[in-house]
């Protein structure tokens, strides 16, 4: 059975995963194939809700993941496997690693990979430079991965839009400033390079994408600001800190309540986690970081950005991270999941 949908082709593969049967769903997509380009279809989904597996059989799925990896090479199209078994799910994540193949919990959580500007809507950047191809070029960069810029032409332009207090983030001759510190640089100065602010998007991509993939949920954002970081939290949060150097450098942070962390590891590791029981939670919460930071290496590679991630640390506490990543001024970032917030946090 086949559906299309958000430019993303399903079909439910129904039975023991063997080979006729495996066959069957590769000869269904090529047949496929004039529908997927006509309609410019952006993924295939293959929804396993009804697949049923034999434990210790594994050459089947092998076959399976090796048929689909180099269909998707040929088509030069998303092929993902969605709404699988926890038990399946261990062989999938062993099997398609290396393969451009992607795992999702359920289609809603590949629709939000397929269309990550969904939670990056309304955020407003006010861009000016004297240098008129600078300013083009950072402007082109930051429409294109899902903001909403407004450039000023001329000084006297800039200070009328800044005026107008509709701009969440202004950047002026490569700096970037809260809109209400706009008149106090010392106060609203964000000593981040113009290359991790254009890049902002990576991060916010992979961590999101990461996420929702692994527990099936909505994610959006909800707000943001220029701010140091916000000690103004539940005592309840676990925090990661990524610290990444290269062609850009800083430090990534990602926070989450107690719920969404039990969430997130639940779905990670296949198995209820004790909120108490603290070493499992921060070893998932690494393990999760691992999966966001190589994420982030490949999305950057493809840019030809050379990133190198230190090991993820991980706390709980926001106090004991917060002496990691010093006092510097940064993005912060409000998120939801199903409702529930998280943050991110990127600075120098």
């Amino acid at each position: 059975m086949t559906s299309s949908k958000h430019k993303m082709l399903i079909l439910s593969y129904n039975g023991l995963i063997e080979e006729p049967m495996i066959s069957s769903l590769i000869n269904s997509i090529t047949r496929q194939v004039d529908i997927i380009s006509e309609k410019k279809v952006n993924a295939v989904l293959v929804s396993l809700k009804g697949a049923k597996y034999e434990e210790g059989v594994d050459e089947s799925i092998h076959v399976f993941i090796k048929k689909l990896n180099e269909l998707s090479k040929k088509l030069k199209i998303i092929i993902s496997f969605v709404d699988y078994s926890i038990p399946l799910y261990k062989h999938l994540k062993t099997s398609t690693k290396g393969t451009q193949l992607k795992l999702f919990k359920n289609i809603s959580a590949a629709r939000v990979f397929l269309d990550p500007k969904s939670y990056k809507n309304g955020l407003h950047v006010l861009v000016y430079d004297e240098d008129e191809e600078n300013s083009k070029e950072l402007s082109k960069e930051l429409a294109k991965y899902g903001y909403t810029v407004a450039r000023a032409k001329s000084s006297s332009e800039f200070e009328e839009l800044v005026k107008s207090n509709t701009n969440d983030i202004v950047i002026t001759h490569s700096s970037l400033n809260a809109k209400s510190d706009y008149k106090n640089t010392q106060k609203g100065h964000l000593a981040l390079s113009k290359k991790l602010i254009v890049n902002l998007p990576v991060f916010m991509d992979t961590a999101v994408e990461t996420l929702v993939s692994f527990t099936g949920l909505e994610a959006q954002k909800s707000a943001h600001s220029i701010k140091s970081f916000d000690l103004a939290l539940a005592k309840d949060v676990n925090c990661a800190v990524m610290h990444f150097n290269g062609d850009i450098d800083g430090s990534f942070v990602l926070l989450f309540p107690m719920d969404i962390t039990l969430i997130a590891m639940e779905s990670l590791l296949g198995e209820k986690i004790d909120e108490n029981d603290t070493p499992s939670i921060m070893d998932g919460i690494g393990e999760f970081c691992n999966v966001i930071t190589g994420a982030t290496k490949t999305a950057f590679s493809s840019k030809d950005i050379k990133v190198i991630f230190d090991l993820p640390k991980t706390y709980s506490s926001t106090e004991e991270m917060r002496a990691d990543i010093g006092n510097n001024n940064g993005v912060w970032i409000d998120m939801k999941l199903a409702g529930k917030p998280f943050y991110m946090f990127i600075t120098k």
